[in-house]
């Protein structure tokens, strides 16, 4: 197993960087949980003609107003989806970790980038060109049908985050994260922050002071252990149980 595979099991600026000895698109296509569920003739259709790129820190993945080009599927390292506000500051509004996909929406619109994709850090993805996602989705009636849940459930997801973000308590916004991350991980007692704090942090609408006080209050109730951006999980249901909003 290739070093790029093995990270994704345990775990475009103007030019992007392919590696030296790119990966097999199947292979690191099948160790993703994301897609565990459809047949492998499907994994293939999808990889085909697909390509392993690389980005540098910052780099720019797609800009706003741009034609989309495909699908990614983050390999390693992470991504943040970036949009600007009424007044003109530019918003985290989503971050996509090792085995996320995102530019779905595009793929099937017939526009241009509502938003920016950039690398957090150095980061590695497979893209799947536009052209061979539809011709694929066309073609497979599960992998159409998979496809379909997993816009609808980006776009419900999303409803959510606009209802619950600006008006939820701080504490509960960082512990309902918590949860949807553990729900996403392999290992549910143990989750990794896809980005620095700093960036965790501007994706649910706190400054860098609210989020560590807040992370530190969950630690001293016993509910998380911290280690750098590993998070323990001591108490799942406790973390469930912090309030999203104040009783009326």
């Amino acid at each position: 197993m290739d070093s790029a595979t093995a990270a994704l099991a345990a775990g475009m600026q103007s030019r992007p960087r392919k590696r030296h000895a790119p990966s097999d698109p199947v292979t690191v296509l099948s160790c993703m949980p994301l897609l565990a569920h459809l047949p492998e003739r499907s994994i293939r259709a999808l990889a085909f003609g697909a390509s392993e790129v690389s980005f540098a820190r910052c780099a720019t993945i797609f800009h706003h107003g741009t034609v989309p080009t495909g699908l990614y599927f983050v390999v390693s390292g992470a991504v943040k989806l970036i949009a600007q506000g009424a007044d003109g500051r530019e918003k985290i509004i989503e971050l996509f970790g090792p085995g996320e996909m995102f530019g779905e929406v595009g793929v099937f619109m017939h526009s241009t980038y509502r938003a920016w994709a950039q690398a957090v850090g150095r980061c590695t993805l497979i893209h799947v060109t536009r052209e061979q996602v539809l011709a694929s989705v066309g073609r497979d009636q599960e992998l159409s049908g998979w496809m379909l849940t997993e816009v609808s459930t980006r776009v419900q997801k999303m409803i959510d985050v606009i209802c619950t973000r600006s008006t939820s308590l701080a504490a509960g916004r960082v512990a309902s994260y918590l949860v949807e991350l553990s729900e996403r991980a392999a290992y549910r007692q143990r989750v990794e922050f896809p980005a620095p704090k700093g960036t965790v942090a501007s994706l649910l609408s706190l400054t860098q002071e609210t989020f560590s006080r807040i992370m530190r209050r969950l630690c001293d109730d016993g509910l998380i252990a911290m280690a750098g951006r590993t998070v323990h999980i001591l108490d799942l249901d406790g973390l469930r149980r912090v309030p999203l909003y104040r009783e009326s």
